[in-house]
């Protein structure tokens, strides 16, 4: 039975493979447990105190009335008035955001989210309103609307300053709806002088702080718009129905620029069509699709498609700010070259105790399989509190020295540990490249791969396969 022997431990050591990978699958498990509870801060932040941002460029809404057929409640027709509403973007408006953008604003325990400070300000034109369809307009009822998502974010009530002068934006009465807007609103009833500025324009000039959760955008309502952002974060993405023209980014800064002539007129359009805050966010948001969104996001437990839904069909400008390293994403990438790990560890032992004649127990194996795995624990226990390259660093010495120096024992020979040290070390480092490549992980990998198994080839060109199979291993 000896020349069976070599095939005996072929078998106990895929058994263990597979037992390793089990476990892979549930320390997988518990990543995914610990991104559950930050998802689950997200969504508190969210609900509690503050949410991604919409924010709508102020239009004026200016109320006719018109003579049209009514029917009573006898199904009788009779000559009735009716108030219809137009509503009026600027002609031309250039837009400045500046955002101071943190993950320290947000904290539950090791828990944080991104946050940001926003300000923002605008300057433009209203053209004069004219009446080439003489209608009745009801001046008195003209009014600025100024929507954003959640009022919560803003520390002081805008200031619209037009010709010179500043008014004070107040809440409209229209109640927010679940998802809507806190409309915003300077009155013509409240301040009669404007009714002059409405009829023969006026140039606009409005500034404003607004705090908000990972996500900003910005839906003009302008038939001519300029918007230029900047900030502290080097991670964004870019979505909505516009894109920059021009954009750039570097350590902890980023910049980007808009120019558009269709956007405004067209969120215009739709705006026009709503009388409260609710419609307005539904009609902006494709309502049926945004909320199935949301409650799929919500039934998933998904943390940026939770945060970020209510942004994911807007009709204006987005701008995410996206966490630099997700430590549970890395940490669930890199379990996945886990098997891969310990199937080059294995193999390298299998091919030690062949060329060298040297026993060594599958107790043995386990115990350096069992190593491998800790690592993976390590890993997402340090991320939790420091940079992910710092926790994978230690986590990789740590576990690389504690395999070597048991090898030392069971190898017996410092130069053969020092070897598979050096090529535990050498695996470590590659997957940590792989890690961070992204696009390239396939490429890198395959070639990889290949220059491994050339290695495998390499060493093992001259061993007698056959003479080895009646050896005693």
């Amino acid at each position: 039975m000896r020349h069976n022997f070599i095939y005996l431990k072929i078998a106990a050591i895929l058994f263990l493979i597979l037992v390793f990978y089990i476990g892979l699958f549930f320390i997988s498990n518990l990543v995914n447990e610990r991104q559950s509870y930050q998802q689950q801060v997200i969504r508190d932040i969210a609900n509690e105190q503050i949410r991604p941002q919409q924010v709508i460029a102020p239009y004026l809404k200016l109320p006719y009335q018109v003579q049209t057929t009514c029917t009573n409640e006898e199904k009788k027709t009779y000559d009735c008035t009716q108030t219809v509403f137009v509503t009026l973007g600027a002609e031309t408006a250039d837009w400045t955001a500046q955002f101071d953008v943190s993950d320290s604003t947000y904290k539950r325990n090791i828990y944080k989210a991104i946050s940001y400070q926003n300000t923002m300000s605008g300057k433009g034109v209203f053209k004069a309103v004219g009446n080439e369809l003489q209608r009745n307009y009801l001046w008195d009822q003209a009014e600025i609307i100024f929507p954003i998502q959640d009022a919560r974010g803003l520390n002081a009530k805008p200031m619209f300053n037009i010709d010179g002068k500043a008014y004070k934006f107040d809440f409209a009465e229209q109640s927010q709806g679940q998802q809507g807007f806190d409309l915003m609103h300077i009155t013509a009833k409240q301040y009669p002088e404007l009714i002059q500025k409405f009829q023969q324009g006026f140039k606009f000039n409005l500034q404003f702080k607004l705090e908000g959760l990972s996500e900003f955008s910005f839906i003009p309502t302008s038939y001519e718009m300029t918007y230029h952002a900047t900030g502290n974060w080097s991670d964004i993405k870019y979505d909505g129905q516009s894109l920059p023209f021009k954009k750039s980014s570097k350590k902890q800064e980023f910049s980007a620029d808009w120019k558009n002539i269709a956007l405004g007129k067209r969120n215009l359009d739709s705006v026009s069509k709503c009388e409260n805050s609710q419609c307005i966010y539904d009609v902006l948001n494709n309502s049926g699709a945004a909320m199935a969104a949301l409650e799929a996001a919500r039934a998933a437990d998904s943390v940026t498609s939770y945060a970020t839904t209510t942004l994911s069909n807007i009709s204006g400008i987005s701008t995410q700010f996206i966490e630099p390293v997700n430590i549970y994403t890395q940490t669930d990438r890199a379990i996945k070259y886990g098997v891969m790990l310990i199937i080059i560890t294995f193999g390298c032992f299998f091919l030690f105790e062949v060329l060298k004649s040297l026993k060594i127990h599958p107790v043995q194996y386990a115990l350096v399989a069992m190593a491998q795995g800790v690592f993976f624990v390590l890993l997402l226990s340090i991320s939790e509190y420091y940079a992910f390259a710092w926790a994978y660093l230690v986590a990789a010495i740590a576990c690389i020295s504690l395999i070597t120096w048991y090898l030392y024992f069971v190898v017996q020979g410092y130069k053969a540990a020092l070897l598979f040290g050096l090529l535990l070390s050498t695996l470590y480092g590659m997957m940590y490249l792989l890690l961070q490549s992204s696009g390239k992980t396939f490429l890198f990998g395959s070639i990889l791969s290949f220059i491994l198994i050339a290695c495998v080839m390499f060493i093992t060109r001259h061993v007698n396969w056959y003479q080895s199979e009646q050896q005693t291993i």
